[in-house]
């Protein structure tokens, strides 16, 4: 890595804004960050000094179970034991009375105050973390949508106006302190998104914070006509970062914790450089040692947006300290073979013995930015990932609002003329069979609920198994008969108790095989942990060996008699 520039603070006597002064320190960054005497630390300590005062620490806020609530969701994430639903707050609890799909008239949106109605539900399904997609008031200028895309914030260090019952006297951070609040008695850690762009009314406002191209014109994302690129360099030559975007991250980062928020979802992470990260997260730590950060960094492909964006470079995300990532499990669908869900498993294993012990992946099988998983199989689809979120090692499982009830996100007003708009736009703009981030939409939801029970018993499988699912041992099973690797099939152990995976790959037929299982007695018993559901799978039970006849889609889990299981194969893989 090359060496980078630092800032020192200074205090201002006479205003409590942080001043950021270059160093030209040369200061090499190492992994992990030392917080020796050194300029990163005197950054830290005094830009968290002058805030202290105006923090109303997390743990004193509320109870849970009687106790003093207190943040742990960066413990969670390095212990694989987060449960994430994404949602947007501005549709999460909408209230579309005449059924037209979005919310207009008299109709109320979501807002922090009446989502709360619904925490007790997400609570009942099994989650213990909600991520809020942004929660800044969209732009209004080149916006896409009729309510602005979510991504494309108008002030980072604003609330969206939208999302702010207007007959409640609290003020918008008192009504957003209200619900984070909420949630911590439910036991519900916040994330808070972090958008990665500016919109259109932000570039014009906030010029020294953005990105232009050599002819001069806004730099801007491919495909993304409403949004503009910060500049996070001062000087990219000499790897000088710009302090003013620094400072103005720093403080959205204050406005997190101040309302108690427990960790932020870095949106493309890579369109700030490392450098920036190893000043911003060790600053939050210095606030709050469990503040969390999941990085939106995939592994092969260069994700949307494209042009004008680095290649997603995840390990050094991970090096800079966020804790988790977003991994490459949405394009699931495109893999044609068990072998490609297990190398990429084992790649994950693999990379975490070269970053800090405990950095995780999220179940994102599906995220905001995918067309709905009911597209790819429906029910049994749905069924299936849900198995594998809960099973596969190193996984914080990870579902988007809706996919609880098999919503498909085909909106009848898709890219519709409204007379009615908050932005310059009047078309109703809509990625097909995504999650709808550009309109005030209705709540999210299907006609399937039958997929909620069966993600909610599989999360409560993953508690009852906890220990081998967060921790054990990953071992790939050998196979005979199944030519086109469509059966996975994979042990999880620990301390000698042993979770095994079989799963079809194939949602639209049968699939049989012989599955190579060490040490399996003959007489073991298999009784399935998961719900039933779609075709019905047979299995036959041999000394070492139980041949299979599955169902379309259909996943299985069994705990089996295998103790010395890991003794008997090469194929063991183990999370650092």
């Amino acid at each position: 890595m090359l060496p980078i520039t630092l800032y020192k603070p200074e205090y201002n006597t006479t205003n409590s804004n942080l001043n950021i002064k270059q160093c030209q320190s040369g200061y090499t960054k190492t992994s992990p960050v030392s917080f020796g005497e050194n300029l990163l630390t005197q950054y830290l300590n005094n830009a968290a000094a002058i805030n202290s005062a105006s923090v109303k620490k997390p743990e004193m806020a509320n109870t849970v179970n009687n106790k003093p609530y207190k943040n742990d969701l960066r413990t969670m994430f390095l212990t694989n034991s987060a449960k994430i639903l994404a949602i947007i707050p501005r549709t999460f609890n909408a209230k579309d009375t005449n059924g037209n799909e979005y919310i207009d008239g008299n109709e109320a949106n979501g807002t922090f105050l009446n989502a709360i109605e619904r925490l007790d539900e997400v609570k009942a399904e099994g989650f213990n973390t909600l991520h809020l997609l942004p929660i800044n008031p969209p732009g209004k200028s080149n916006a896409m949508g009729t309510a602005g895309s979510v991504y494309a914030p108008e002030d980072l260090l604003k609330i969206d106006p939208m999302l702010i019952d207007k007959n409640d006297p609290r003020s918008d951070k008192e009504q957003f302190k209200a619900f984070v609040d909420e949630c911590h008695k439910r036991g519900l850690r916040v994330m808070v998104d972090m958008p990665s762009c500016a919109s259109y009314d932000l570039y014009q406002n906030k010029p020294e914070l953005m990105a232009h191209e050599r002819n001069g014109l806004a730099k801007t994302p491919q495909g993304w006509y409403d949004i503009r690129m910060f500049q996070p360099w001062e000087d990219e030559g000499k790897r000088t970062l710009n302090p003013k975007l620094l400072e103005y991250h720093r403080e959205f980062v204050d406005m997190m914790i101040d309302a108690g928020v427990d960790g932020i979802r870095a949106d493309v992470a890579r369109a700030k450089p490392v450098e920036f990260w190893d000043i911003i997260i060790p600053y939050s730590h210095k606030r709050d040692p469990e503040f969390a950060w999941l990085a939106e960094s995939y592994t092969y492909e260069d994700a949307s947006p494209q042009a004008n964006m680095p290649y997603d470079r995840p390990e050094d995300s991970l090096r800079a300290g966020f804790d988790a990532y977003y991994g490459q499990y949405h394009i699931f669908n495109e893999w044609n073979t068990a072998k490609e869900l297990h190398d990429y498993v084992i790649d994950n294993l693999n990379m975490s013995y070269r970053v800090e012990r405990g950095k995780s992946v999220i179940g994102s099988f599906a995220t905001h930015d995918d067309i709905s998983p009911m597209c790819h199989g429906g029910t049994i689809y749905c069924n299936l990932i849900s198995g594998l979120e809960v099973t596969l090692p190193m996984m914080n499982p990870y579902f988007v609002d809706g996919f609880q009830s098999g919503d498909w996100y085909d909106y009848k007003y898709r890219n519709s003329y409204k007379e009615q708009t908050a932005t310059d736009n009047h078309e109703m703009t809509v990625h097909q069979n995504k999650l709808d981030i550009f309109n005030l939409s209705r709540k999210p939801g299907g006609d399937n609920p039958e997929i909620g029970k069966f993600m909610t018993a599989a999360l409560k499988l993953r508690d009852k198994y906890d220990d081998v699912f967060k921790r054990g041992s990953y071992i790939v099973l050998d196979k005979k008969g199944d030519p086109l690797d469509q059966v996975i099939a994979f042990a999880r152990h620990r301390k000698g108790r042993t979770i095994l995976v079989i799963a079809n790959k194939n949602v639209n037929r049968h699939n049989s095989c012989k599955i190579s299982v060490p040490s399996l007695s003959a007489s073991q018993k298999l009784e399935n942990q998961l719900p039933s559901y779609g075709e019905e799978s047979k299995f036959q039970v041999s000394q070492g060996e139980i041949a299979v006849d599955l169902g379309p889609g259909r996943i299985h889990v069994f705990e089996i008699d295998t103790p010395y299981i890991q003794s008997y194969t090469k194929k063991v893989y183990k999370q650092h």
